[in-house]
């Protein structure tokens, strides 16, 4: 097994990303129900738009997704301005370089995320690390 495949197995992570950044007014903020989909991350735009990067808040205390090639899911907490997400798993299925690629990336994102914010229309979520710069970039997921 490749060292890049084993950073892509058994995915655990912890992720904390604090509420810090939010609106004025955003206090009451309510992700349940909400799906976001990767636009940027790291200041990149997404390698290919048929790779998908996600995060849905389908149900109370858990989140879940696509990370670029493998399924991922775990618990979250989310309190007000904060949201916390822990002991992430995920599928172990291999892809193209380009998905694995984005998918690492998306996970790295995630494990530096800090604090969040969302835009004034409430249809971009946006993660910090410590910069001032957003590390990544989800459009809201609608259905129609």
């Amino acid at each position: 097994m490749s060292k890049r495949m084993g950073k892509h197995i058994g995915v655990a992570l912890t992720l904390a990303l604090l509420g810090a950044g939010l609106p004025a007014g955003a206090s009451d903020v309510d992700l349940l129900g909400t799906a976001w989909l990767a636009r940027e991350i790291g200041g990149q735009p997404v390698a290919d738009s048929r790779v998908r990067s996600t995060m849905a808040f389908v149900e109370a205390r858990r989140v879940s997704g696509e990370a670029g090639c493998n399924q991922y899911f775990g618990p979250v907490s989310v309190d007000a301005n904060a949201i916390s997400v822990a002991n992430l798993a995920a599928t172990r299925m291999m892809c193209p370089d380009a998905q694995m690629d984005q998918e690492q990336r998306f996970l790295q994102a995630l494990s530096a995320a800090k604090r969040l914010s969302l835009t004034g229309d409430g249809q971009m979520l946006l993660i910090y690390a410590d910069g001032p710069d957003p590390i990544m970039r989800l459009a809201r997921i609608t259905d129609k």
